[in-house]
């Protein structure tokens, strides 16, 4: 009896081990081998990136939309069918959550509004939000080209190709092209425009209107030469080539590989990074003056500006296309804003004017980049950075104020993160860019809320001849900057790892929606389904079929249109009869 109850035993006890054995692939640290060192992950064999086409992700996005209905399906909610006759989408450049946090709190202090930490951003009253997962087909870690391409397009791709699959060539300008969501509005006769802090020509902006294998190439200088004849370089993909040649709004900096170098722009704070060069056009093209000359032949109302003041005094509801180039470069930071220089908030606003035509079309998608946080963020300018999420947090709500919620999708959201940190414990209100340890007099070393994991902050920092004998501390202390230098725009803060250029962080991006359609943003998904939560919402591009919704809403405003052309009938001929019968009695 006892020797069957053994048996029994063993055979339930192996049996149990085998239900609790990790796959073979996976070593944990009770079967890492003798060194019990683990978690350890093989991979047998590995992906070619290549197998990651358009194909694969349009089936990624299609599958995301499809389980985010069903959910909505199964809880009753309709409200994913709601259509947006506009979409605006805003894209912080670098604005991951530690960011917005920061730049929350940044807010408050700056505007004086209690200790900061109770501060709202504009987008953080918006009712819908989920998390985007943002690596390049070939990077854990991504860049704009890749990020963008994969917002705009629906299709995630390589690090710095910009409008473009992971098949892209460079000598074969047509292998791998994909269109955008500007091509999609354009074929639905809507208006569209873009709008941003950087260069126009820069990764964002450009992943909108163009197709090119790496970002780089904004110049025809920068072209190499086994690509030049078959890739046109961005600028001139903007001026020459559809979706650019018909936006209806381009705002920006850029001048210079536009080919309209301004020999007397100002610089009165001088900033440091590869970011602050600037490639110039080798064809002695000047494409601004090609474009403005392109749409004056169309005989439509066309604008170029240079400055905030003659962005100002264009008659918004009469211009068809605008184009504004501010800067040879990048706009300055707005912190350090030159004359001259439009904000973010003026220049959403002067987008809105032109695009907005009421009944008169079919609505509109704009861009809005804020695209100097992640450059801020690149040179430790953790207060120029913060300054900039300020900045569109002011655009933001300036299309609040000038949009209708019940017909305009707007969403905010960043393209990746950065290798920033909010850390240490700072009292409540402690100044955000100031220091996180004041209260203890008695730590070693006194340091920063805000710190790097990288980045040229290091070489600021490092104690040099300032450190003092026989200490094992390597940084200078922060009490030997005065308060003039930290509160500079160029201040950096410090960085553990020396870096010439602070790197992007590869968590997460939260994603804010208000407005219809906003509802199919929740969850985590991959970061090309925004292009399908836009596509679907603004009854355009590949999902503009998905059900009958799209059908539905167009036949609904049809026949209000009809209903609305029925009333204006009638209140122009009642007044006529009336007179008429007046006229009969008399």
């Amino acid at each position: 009896m006892h020797s069957v109850l053994l048996i029994l035993l063993a055979i339930s006890l192996g049996a149990w081990s085998a239900t609790v054995q990790p796959p073979p692939v996976i070593q944990t640290l009770s079967t890492a081998g003798s060194n019990g060192i683990g978690p350890e992950f093989q991979v047998t064999e590995k992906q070619d990136p290549a197998s990651e086409d358009a194909q694969f992700w349009r089936q990624v996005g299609l599958k995301q939309l499809s389980k985010t209905i069903e959910k909505a399906k199964r809880a009753k909610d309709s409200s994913y069918q709601h259509k947006a006759k506009n979409i605006i989408i805003f894209i912080g450049d670098g604005m991951g959550l530690s960011t917005i946090s920061a730049g929350r709190i940044y807010k408050g202090q700056y505007l004086k509004h209690g200790h900061g930490e109770e501060e709202m951003l504009s987008f953080d009253e918006f009712p819908f939000t989920g998390l985007a997962k943002t690596y390049n087909v070939d990077k854990q870690v991504p860049d704009s080209a890749g990020t963008a391409t994969a917002i705009f397009t629906g299709v995630k791709t390589d690090y710095g190709a910009i409008g473009m699959d992971s098949t892209r060539s460079t000598t074969n300008a047509s292998q791998g092209r994909l269109d955008s969501i500007m091509d999609w509005a354009q074929r639905e006769g809507k208006r569209t425009g873009v709008v941003t802090t950087t260069r126009i020509t820069h990764a964002t902006p450009a992943a909108t209107y163009a197709r090119i294998y790496h970002r780089d190439w904004e110049c025809d200088t920068e072209v190499p030469q086994e690509s030049v004849g078959i890739h046109a370089d961005i600028a001139r993909q903007l001026v020459e080539n559809a979706p650019g040649n018909k936006l209806n709004v381009v705002l920006g900096g850029g001048l210079s590989p536009m080919g309209a170098f301004n020999e007397s722009e100002v610089k009165t704070v001088q900033f440091e990074g590869g970011t602050e060069t600037i490639c110039k056009r080798g064809d002695d093209r000047n494409l601004a003056t090609e474009w403005l000359q392109q749409h004056a032949n169309d005989s439509k109302e066309a604008k170029l500006v240079y400055t905030r003041e003659q962005l100002l005094q264009v008659d918004v509801k009469e211009v068809d296309h605008l184009m504004g180039l501010f800067r040879n470069n990048h706009i300055t930071y707005s912190i350090a804003r030159e004359e001259g220089e439009p904000s973010l908030q003026d220049m959403t606003e002067a987008a809105i004017g032109v695009l907005e035509r009421g009944d008169e079309s079919k609505g509109y998608v704009l861009l809005v980049e804020g695209g100097r946080i992640d450059q801020g963020h690149h040179q430790n300018y953790a207060r120029a950075a913060l300054h900039e999420v300020y900045e569109l947090d002011l655009a933001v709500q300036a299309a609040l104020k000038m949009t209708n919620s019940d017909e305009t999708l707007i969403i905010v959201t960043a393209d990746h993160s950065h290798a920033v940190t909010f850390n240490g414990y700072p009292e409540r209100g402690a100044d955000i860019l100031g220091a996180a340890n004041l209260h203890k007099p008695k730590d070693p070393m006194v340091y920063e809320t805000i710190t790097y994991a990288n980045g040229p902050g290091y070489f600021d920092h490092l104690a040099n001849e300032t450190k003092p004998a026989n200490s094992s501390n390597v940084w200078r202390p922060l009490k030997m900057y005065t308060k003039e230098q930290m509160e500079s725009p160029t201040y950096r803060h410090m960085a553990t790892l020396a870096l010439k250029d602070e790197t992007h962080g590869g968590e997460d991006v939260i994603v804010f929606a208000s407005g219809p359609g906003s509802s199919l943003v929740r969850g985590v998904f991959e970061q090309n389904y925004l292009a399908y939560v836009m596509s679907y919402a603004g009854c355009m591009g590949p999902v503009k079929s998905f059900d009958e919704s799209c059908q539905r809403h167009l036949s609904a405003v049809g026949d209000n249109k009809s209903e609305s052309s029925a009333a204006a009938l009638r209140l122009t001929l009642l007044p006529l009869l009336a007179a008429w019968l007046i006229a009969q009695l008399l």
